[in-house]
C-alpha cells in the first residue's frame, strides 16, 4: 500500500506532468491500479516511477492509457446505438434548434463521436448537427482530430456505415472529410473546466466509473446544467445514476436519462 504522503506526492506529479487530478478517483481503486502500473514501470518508489514519467515516453503513455480511459471502439455496445438512432435522436431533433448540438465527454480517440456523426448522417429527415468532442489527453486528441484507426476499431460497425463513411489508407482507415468537419475536438477537463453552451444531447460514457462520490456528483451536475430542457444524457453501461431528481433528470431508458 501506497502511503498518504506517496499518494499526495503522486497526485501533484501526475497533476503538473499529465494534467489528470488523482484526487477524484476513488483510493482503493487508485492504490491497486498505481501499484500495478508502478510494478510494470519496474519503479519500486513513487520518486522512482515519478522520474520514469518525466524521462520515459512509454511509461508517460501507459499511464495515461490507464488513467484517461482511452479503450475505445467505433459503435461499443452496438444495442445502445440503435437505442439512440430509433428512440433518442428523433425526440432530440424535435427541440433542436437549426442545428443539433451533442457534447461527446471523455471522447478519447474520437471513436464515439465519429459513430455518432455516422447515425446521424444516416438520419431522415436530415439535419444539420455540431458535435463537440473532448477529452483531457492530448495525445487521444490528436488521434482524433486525424481520423485514422487500424481495424480492430471496427468490430462493432455495421456494415453500411464501414462502405459509406471510412477511406482505405494503407492497411488502416481514415474517416471521411464530411464527417471530420462536423466534430470540434477540444481539450477539456470535464471536472475542472466550464462549458460555454448547451446541447440537447450529452454523452459521457465509461468515464466517471472511477471517480469519487464527489466528483461523480460535480460530473452529472455539469452535464446535467450543459442540457437543454428535454435533451438526454448518455451515460455507460457500466455505470448508473442513483437518484437522477437530484440533478434534474429523469430516468427513460437503460444508461439514458432525460433533463427534466
Amino acid at each position: 500500500m501506497l502511503s498518504k504522503s506517496d499518494l499526495l506526492y503522486l497526485r501533484e506529479v501526475v497533476l503538473k506532468k499529465v494534467g489528470i487530478d488523482l484526487s477524484f478517483y476513488k483510493e482503493t481503486q487508485l492504490q491497486r491500479r498505481l501499484q500495478f502500473i508502478m510494478l510494470r514501470a519496474g519503479a519500486n518508489t513513487v520518486e522512482e516511477y515519478a522520474q520514469l514519467l518525466e524521462e520515459n515516453p512509454k511509461v508517460l503513455e501507459d499511464f495515461k492509457n490507464r488513467f484517461a480511459i482511452n479503450v475505445s471502439e467505433f459503435f461499443r455496445n452496438p444495442e445502445r446505438f440503435e437505442d439512440l438512432r430509433t428512440k433518442i435522436l428523433p425526440e432530440v431533433m424535435n427541440i433542436a434548434g437549426s442545428v443539433l448540438r451533442i457534447w461527446s465527454a471523455g471522447c478519447s480517440v474520437g471513436s464515439e463521436p465519429y459513430s455518432i456523426a455516422m447515425v446521424l448522417e444516416e438520419m431522415t429527415p436530415k439535419r444539420l448537427y455540431q458535435i463537440w468532442a473532448t477529452d483531457i489527453d492530448d495525445d487521444a486528441l490528436e488521434k482524433a482530430k486525424i481520423g485514422i484507426y487500424d481495424e480492430a476499431y471496427f468490430n462493432s460497425m455495421p456494415p453500411i456505415y464501414r462502405e459509406k463513411y471510412l477511406e482505405p489508407r494503407n492497411g488502416s482507415y481514415g474517416i471521411t472529410p464530411r464527417l471530420k468537419k462536423r466534430i470540434t475536438f477540444e481539450k477539456h477537463d470535464l471536472l475542472r473546466d466550464e462549458v460555454r453552451e448547451t446541447f440537447e444531447l450529452v454523452v459521457c460514457r465509461n468515464v466517471v466509473i472511477y471517480f469519487e462520490e464527489e466528483a461523480k456528483k460535480i460530473a452529472f451536475s455539469k452535464m446535467s446544467r450543459a442540457l437543454k430542457t428535454g435533451g438526454y444524457l448518455w451515460i455507460g453501461s457500466t455505470e448508473r445514476i442513483p437518484d437522477p431528481s437530484s440533478f434534474g433528470l429523469r430516468y427513460v431508458l437503460p444508461f439514458f436519462y432525460q433533463k427534466a
